[in-house]
């Protein structure tokens, strides 16, 4: 088995901003890390996935989403987090 990819925290956050427009389908202002995905953007549970599927396409990588919590959807720098912390092995 492969080892798991490493993705910089810094390349998700610069992917989530790019893909927030995309998912959002509409203009975004400048997202930080602390920009909440929820209350600020307005994220909802079926854009989240959106931006998950997008996100793994975009960075070719596979996330592990088994062990995610509503907590690491709290901010853009909380997700980014997530998804360096959980990438799966390249098959």
């Amino acid at each position: 088995m492969e080892p798991s990819p490493t993705i910089h925290k810094g390349t998700i956050v610069d992917s989530i901003r790019v893909l927030l427009p995309r998912v959002l389908r509409r203009d975004v202002p400048a997202a930080g890390e602390h920009t909440k995905l929820m209350e600020d953007l307005g994220l909802s549970s079926s854009t989240t996935l959106e931006l998950m599927l997008e996100l793994e396409e975009s960075l070719d990588i596979q996330i592990d989403v088994e062990d995610i919590d509503q907590d690491d959807f709290a901010t853009v720098g909380t997700l980014a987090e997530f998804v360096a912390g959980h990438l799966l092995p390249a098959e």
